[in-house]
């Protein structure tokens, strides 16, 4: 979307600043319109070179992770116009951040996708500043077909909503017709022809049609992915307001069942699978799932954020090439830790060579310029602005790197391998449940989540962070994060698996009594996969000294493992909840009935 908006600015002659979370996009633009396009390190440094700034970020968490590095730059004189389909509470409190800072704040989400997009057919639904609009209205005329000015900031928001919701529903509508048509053995390109020839004829309908009879969705103009989160936001919006809003709740449903089969990226005709798609067997047991280097490749990225983060205050190691030297070392070491151990870990040494602690020296210039220039360039990598701009950006040194391993990771992450076609084979068996149970914090795991196509798997309510989700933090092995995850599911604790790759991690399942511990090594932070899997079983972080019950290289292999613990789980499932309901010590599953499956496995594992 926003690289269709930024080429029409373009065509004009318009000289843009551009950033975006992955930077293909901006390089492409650069290379197309050369001399006109000047590709920024961050999203602050183009609210730092441009007078009024257009946003427009496909999530609400994308939103929040971007935003803090605009309004570090926002100052009199500079205006923002946002353009995402966000909840009008998120434009309004953006709103009032920008204005407190002497800036002007217009939203302007947008009614269309990606053709339109590209065509300059936008209708742009603006609320706020009266005067910015009249100003970027020349803009807004390159990039659309009509605008609105609605009112106060939230206005625009609400009508794009509304119509989204409209929209929406229609077309679960209409996919529930093609269901019903195919299932009485009717035309559905007959249906169609009806519909188009009577009062029902629509835009949309033509448009969408034929998708839903190729069953072919991946002309993606408008991603289902996003139409659902439009939904859910409009659902919000009628229940602050008391409105009663079944049809878009219905089709909420639905676009919610089409992800979950795999179609979240597809565009929205996708609903269509879902109304087709048939009811599935209830599940027994529920799969609880570390993120950093279990779902996502991500410890390695992090890791040497963190790193990078604190190099310049290593005790003991001077010199560029030193630094760089214990790059790997600090990776391996610290892989599943918070960040808040590490700058512990660090204060410690440095109180040892009487050096001040971090928090007094954080802020400082780098005085080694080999080291400086060292730093800046592994910055650049990540998409970070060069360190001197960053210490200025972020009041502290945890602030900034929460902040920056956001950005860093909404660039770079991505899932380990089988992941994806792992949970997709455990949703299609609907024998089990999947919810997220990590240390890391929000926004850092919805964002990665987002980046690595995991969304569909996990929406927010299945995202549990031992970070953000309790004051003060619990971060593991304290057992609150799974306890957390297995109540969200309705689930014992003794009927969950949990699966980690790290020692704290384990240690935090097996004192939430998780009922199976998978360890996992597949992630390319993990060197030595043999000794981390036999540190992974011998439970150095749990009170009763217990470890992984199996580790497995290969996260397809995870699926056999959650098939037998389940099949377990159903047998005893009723007498295992009177138990636990009367309060005596359940019977726990028989980590012996893995060994008849261990043959069937793909990849190495320890048990």
């Amino acid at each position: 979307m926003g690289e269709g908006m930024a080429a029409n600015l373009l065509k004009a002659g318009r000289k843009l600043v551009v950033w975006n979370r992955g930077p293909e996009k901006s390089a492409q633009l650069a290379k197309a319109y050369p001399g006109l396009v000047t590709v920024a390190a961050s999203a602050g440094e183009v609210v730092a070179l441009s007078e009024v700034t257009f946003a427009m970020l496909s999530t609400l968490e994308a939103s929040e992770a971007v935003f803090p590095s605009m309004l570090a730059a926002m100052a009199g004189g500079k205006s923002l116009v946002d353009c995402a389909t966000l909840t009008p509470e998120r434009m309004e409190c953006m709103a009032g951040q920008v204005e407190s800072k002497g800036g002007r704040f217009l939203e302007a989400p947008v009614s269309g996708s990606k053709g339109p997009a590209a065509a300059g057919q936008l209708i742009f639904l603006c609320g706020g500043s009266a005067s910015l609009y009249e100003q970027v209205s020349p803009e807004l005329d390159l990039m659309g077909k009509a605008k609105f000015l609605f009112g106060a900031t939230g206005a625009g928001t609400k009508m794009k909503l509304v119509v989204n919701m409209t929209m929406g529903s229609m077309l679960a509508t209409l996919a529930e017709g093609a269901a019903l048509a195919e299932a009485a053995d009717l035309s559905q390109a007959q249906l169609l022809e009806v519909l188009d020839l009577g009062v029902m004829s629509n835009m949309l309908f033509k448009l969408k049609g034929p998708a839903i009879l190729s069953r072919d969705h991946a002309n993606t103009q408008f991603p289902l992915k996003h139409a659902q989160k439009d939904m859910r936001f409009a659902l919000g919006l009628g229940d602050d307001l008391g409105q009663s809003l079944p049809l878009c709740a219905a089709a909420n449903e639905q676009m919610k069942l089409a992800r979950s089969l795999g179609h979240q990226d597809d565009d929205f005709s996708a609903v269509y699978e879902a109304a087709r798609a048939k009811p599935r067997t209830p599940n027994a047991c529920a799969v609880l799932l570390d993120f950093d280097g279990t779902l996502g490749d991500t410890e390695t990225p992090a890791m040497e954020v963190a790193f990078w983060e604190l190099s310049p205050y290593l005790p003991g190691v001077s010199g560029a090439a030193a630094v760089q030297a214990q790059c790997q070392p600090f990776i391996v070491a610290n892989a599943g830790k918070a960040f808040e151990f590490m700058c512990e870990s660090v204060d410690k040494d440095r109180a040892a060579q009487g050096l001040p602690p971090l928090s007094q020296v954080a802020t400082a210039p780098i005085a080694d310029a080999a080291l400086a220039q060292l730093v800046d360039a592994r910055r650049a990598a990540f998409g970070l602005e060069p360190y001197s701009k960053a210490v200025a950006t972020y009041p502290d040194l945890l602030v900034r790197q929460k902040e920056e391993t956001v950005i860093a990771l909404g660039a770079t992450a991505q899932a380990n391998p089988f992941v994806l076609a792992t949970l997709a084979k455990l949703r299609a068996a609907g024998t089990s449940k999947q919810a997220i149970a990590t240390t890391s914090g929000k926004p850092r795991v919805p964002v990665c989540v987002d980046k690595c196509g995991l969304r569909p798997f996990f929406p927010a309510a299945k995202i549990h962070s031992g970070e953000s989700d309790f004051t003060p933090p619990r971060f593991k092995p304290a057992p609150d994060v799974y306890l957390l995850a297995a109540a969200s599911e309705r689930t014992p604790p003794s009927l969950c698996v949990a699966v980690e790759d790290s020692a704290s991690g384990v240690g935090s399942a097996a004192n939430a009594k998780m009922g199976l511990i998978v360890g996992y090594v597949g992630a390319t932070h993990i060197s030595d996969k043999t000794g981390h899997a036999a540190m992974l079983m011998r439970g150095e972080k749990s009170t009763d000294g217990r470890g992984a019950d199996v580790v497995i290289e290969r996260f397809d292999d995870l699926f056999p493992l959650v098939e037998a613990f389940n099949a377990w789980a159903e047998a005893v499932g009723t007498a295992h909840f009177q138990s636990l309901l009367s309060g005596q010590v359940a019977e726990p599953f028989d980590k012996a009935k893995l060994a008849a499956i261990f043959g069937a496995l793909k990849g190495q594992y320890w048990a």
